[in-house]
């Protein structure tokens, strides 16, 4: 009886495992990283990610669900933002016309990258 109650409470934990890790791949496949960035004190950083998306996708309204500086501040240095987008979509289509911001004046120093893990 001892040994059927431990293979559930095992199976239990594999069942969690995978399902954390299934809802943490969706949630990068839908993340994008972004370098360069001005960083001011009284900053509004949803309307600059949507600016930027705005010219990179030509979306008039971009689907961001969620932004954030990740990071400590560091005097002098930008910290990264973390976009969330509503879609896996339409973080492969910000990534793929990413480089349309190099031809801009205003976000010629940003860099769009996916979102990976450590181990990635």
């Amino acid at each position: 009886v001892k040994q059927g109650c431990e293979g559930k409470a095992a199976s239990t934990q594999v069942i969690k495992a995978a399902v954390k890790s299934a809802v943490l791949e969706d949630d990068r496949k839908r993340s994008l990283m972004v370098f360069g960035l001005g960083e001011g004190p009284d900053e509004a950083l949803q309307s600059k990610v949507d600016d930027m998306l705005r010219v990179s996708c030509g979306l008039s309204k971009p689907s961001v669900s969620d932004c954030y500086r990740v990071g400590e501040v560091k005097e002098g240095a930008e910290r990264p933002i973390k976009v969330l987008l509503n879609s896996s979509e339409a973080a492969a289509r910000a990534l793929r016309n990413a480089r349309v911001l190099r031809g801009t004046t205003r976000f010629k120093k940003v860099y769009v990258s996916p979102d990976r893990s450590r181990e990635e």
